[in-house]
Order: structure tokens, then C-alpha cells, then sequence
């Protein structure tokens, strides 16, 4: 009976602890439906050494499973903020998705730099970031996240409505 016993509490603890890794966003969408979300803030985009001082508006839906779906992203600002033309859509999102706590990995960015010297496209690339939760605000965090052709992208974007990241 003990051999049950000590066998069963080993399952339980190795199920507890593969949870723990689990991290994801809440709270999804009434019955697991997406809810959207917009992430707004300021931003650089680098590209052959020359950085771009621009504010990002990033927009798109986070699923029932906690995975975040980028489906439109711009860089607004000064004029040439406009020249850079990000990948996000419907049909083909950046696909985040929270990694451990306060980190977040987003697959498929890439940029368009539409400038005649430095010009070309970056990505698309898997790219490291952070996620902050502080109780009633979610901020997510690029730090000169390097892009595939040369390109590196940092961020501090807040997102509305809040989202709860749970370890």
C-alpha cells in the first residue's frame, strides 16, 4: 500500500511542477473566446546602426489559451516612421506567448524599412521580450530585440484592457 501511496504522491508532484512552468494570460474571452487588446507606446526601430525614434500601435487578440495574436502593428510619428512597414496581419500574426514569468516570445516579426539607404526587410524572426503585471496595468518590453537583416527593435507598450499574466 505504501508503494501506491509514494508512487501516487510522485505523479502529483511531478504534475504540480509541470504546471509551474505553465504561464499564460488572463482573463480569455467569455467561454474561451478571443478578447482584443491593443499595446501602445514608445519605440526604436534600428536598422545598419541608425535608430528610429517612433511610437508603436500594436493591436490583435489574446485567445483562451493565453496566446497573444499581433494582428496589426505601425510605427507612427515622425515622418519616416512611416516608411517602416511592419508584417502583422489577420492572415499571417505575430504569435506571442508568455514563456516564464515576466518573459514573452513572439514568432514571425518582421519589418519593412522603405528607405533608400538603409532599406530592406528585417525578419521574420522569433524575438525575446518581457511581460510586466502589476496588478492593474500590463506592459510588455523589447530591448533591442535583433531581427534577421540587420534590424533590432525596442518598446515599452502598454496595453488596454489590462491582462493578468499567470505563472
Amino acid at each position: 500500500m505504501s508503494k501506491f501511496a509514494s508512487a501516487g504522491a510522485c505523479a502529483l508532484a511531478w504534475m504540480a511542477s509541470s504546471m509551474a512552468g505553465a504561464a499564460t494570460i488572463t482573463p480569455p474571452g467569455a467561454g474561451g473566446a478571443a478578447i482584443p487588446f491593443s499595446a501602445v507606446g514608445p519605440s526604436t526601430v534600428s536598422k545598419g546602426g541608425v535608430d528610429v525614434d517612433c511610437n508603436a500601435v500594436f493591436s490583435g487578440t489574446v485567445d483562451g489559451a493565453g496566446n497573444i495574436l499581433i494582428t496589426s502593428a505601425a510605427f507612427k510619428g515622425i515622418p519616416v516612421c512611416r516608411m517602416i512597414k511592419a508584417s502583422a496581419s489577420a492572415s499571417a500574426p505575430w504569435v506571442g506567448k508568455v514563456t516564464g514569468l515576466n518573459q514573452l516570445s513572439i514568432d514571425g516579426v518582421m519589418v519593412n524599412v522603405n528607405t533608400p539607404i538603409l532599406g530592406g526587410q528585417c525578419g521574420p524572426s522569433q524575438v525575446a521580450g518581457t511581460i510586466g503585471d502589476s496588478g492593474s496595468e500590463t506592459t510588455i518590453g523589447l530591448s533591442a530585440a535583433p531581427l534577421a537583416g540587420g534590424c533590432a527593435i525596442s518598446a515599452t507598450l502598454g496595453t488596454t484592457p489590462y491582462m493578468h499574466v499567470t505563472p
